[in-house]
């Protein structure tokens, strides 16, 4: 995976996963990156090194599947289903796609089970999401598992995908919540469009009383909010519930462009910032999302939320995603075992906000 012969560069900047530094110098040595040389001859590069990226929030086994723009989640999940449906071969392509990004580690929603395999042989590295949609009470007999969404899952089984992520150390369960108003609804009330979608794939709604409030509170409710918890797009979110996010400890992932084509709405980045929630970034699917590169899904998500410091949307990219799939070997330079990211971004004192306005740099993996 990895060059064996040991190196040594410069870049003119670097990223470490906390902080931007000026001109450090970067080893490779017996199969781990320090900031010693070791007497080895130290090669000058221009632009920034930083870990591999994370991209925290992502289906690997969904194609490109034309689906229509901003028109909610109903539409989008009509056309989904009348696409091809997901499998292992399009999973392997689209761990090669996000490799060829940059990303070094991913969190995957998986239908199939297919990427939990994928995901052990490399290079990509990451979590399998074996996802569960249903208004039934049938857990998977063994393993760790997520729930699809509040509005479309038993709260007993969200209630025991939660149980099984806390019983391991870094254990951690994934959930798409506040995404579209049709979710909404359906807690509030078995109101809108959901009710007609759970019945087409036979799902008997006297199963699930609705609980009559937002995703985030049932969520509250049901007690599985903690920092075991993914809490993937929140785009309806504000006000007490952003309160509730953060006193839980819960990991926000946020896919602005997925947003934008599948709603047209976006989160409060802003108010999660400020209450210290921990972000993350994903890129969703191919099927809401014209590509799998989180670094573009960062830009975009610089430019959509200026309140945010460019410095927050970085460490999401790569040390906050890394903890929010609880895999903290990942997201940092220093010990890292991984490749590391060369990025020829511009030399300039602003160098993360030439990285993050949108423009495809080069980049390339040193170290692999």
């Amino acid at each position: 995976m990895h060059d064996t012969e040991s190196f040594a560069v410069r870049p003119a900047w670097a990223w470490t996963g906390e902080a931007l530094v000026r001109a450090p110098v970067l080893a490779w040595a017996d199969g781990v990156w320090t900031p010693d040389a070791r007497g080895l001859p130290v090669h000058d590069l221009p632009g920034l090194i930083l870990p591999g990226l994370v991209n925290a929030h992502t289906h690997l086994e969904l194609g490109a599947t034309p689906t229509p723009t901003r028109e909610g989640i109903i539409p989008w999940v009509g056309a989904l289903r009348a696409g091809p449906p997901p499998s292992g071969a399009q999973a392997r392509l689209g761990a090669a796609l996000a490799w060829s990004f940059g990303t070094a580690l991913v969190g995957d929603v998986t239908n199939t089970g297919a990427s939990a395999a994928l995901l052990e042989e490399g290079p990509l590295a990451g979590v399998a999401f074996l996802e569960v949609l249903g208004i039934d009470r049938t857990a998977p007999p063994e393993g760790p598992f997520s729930p699809h969404a509040p509005h479309s899952t038993h709260p007993a089984l969200v209630r025991e995908a939660a149980r099984r992520a806390r019983a391991i150390p870094e254990g951690r369960w994934t959930v798409h919540c506040d995404e579209d108003p049709e979710e909404r609804a359906f807690l509030a009330g078995h109101a809108g469009r959901w009710p007609a979608v759970m019945r087409a794939i036979g799902r008997d709604l006297t199963a699930f009383p609705p609980p009559g409030c937002t995703p985030v509170e049932h969520l509250r409710r049901l007690g599985v909010l903690s920092r075991h918890a993914l809490l993937v797009h929140l785009t309806l979110t504000r006000g007490a519930d952003l309160d509730t996010v953060a006193e839980s400890g819960a990991h926000a992932v946020l896919c602005p462009r997925s947003n934008l084509h599948i709603t047209g709405a976006l989160p409060d980045a802003e108010g999660l910032h400020a209450r210290g929630v921990p972000l993350a970034l994903g890129t969703d699917s191919l099927a809401s999302c014209p590509d799998l590169d989180v670094l573009a899904e960062a830009a975009a998500a610089r430019a959509a939320f200026p309140g945010v410091p460019v410095t927050a949307w970085a460490h999401a990219l790569t040390r906050g995603g890394a903890h929010a799939l609880g895999r903290t070997e990942h997201g940092q330079i220093e010990g890292a075992t991984a490749p590391l990211l060369h990025v020829q971004v511009p030399d300039s004192d602003d160098v993360l906000e030439r990285l993050l306005d949108g423009t495809r740099w080069p980049r390339r993996w040193v170290g692999a």
